[in-house]
């Protein structure tokens, strides 16, 4: 999978798993849209930080110079 492309289906996933569970509880749809959206949002974010940190995992721990 694109490494570009894969927060963007991670943030998807989860804004549709967050309307769904809205939708269940019967809360008015524009809301369920809103949460959803929130939630794709920070699923988003959520995927990039994580690769950031698998990415720095994998190069190893610096010292305390930065070097």
């Amino acid at each position: 999978m694109n490494k570009k492309l894969k927060p963007f289906i991670e943030g998807l996933a989860v804004g549709c798993v967050f309307i769904s569970i809205t939708m269940l509880f019967q809360i008015p749809l524009y809301m369920s849209f809103i949460i959803g959206a929130l939630a794709a949002l920070g699923g988003y974010r959520n995927s990039i930080k994580m690769d950031q940190e698998k990415a720095t995992k994998r190069n190893g721990p610096k010292d305390q110079n930065g070097e």
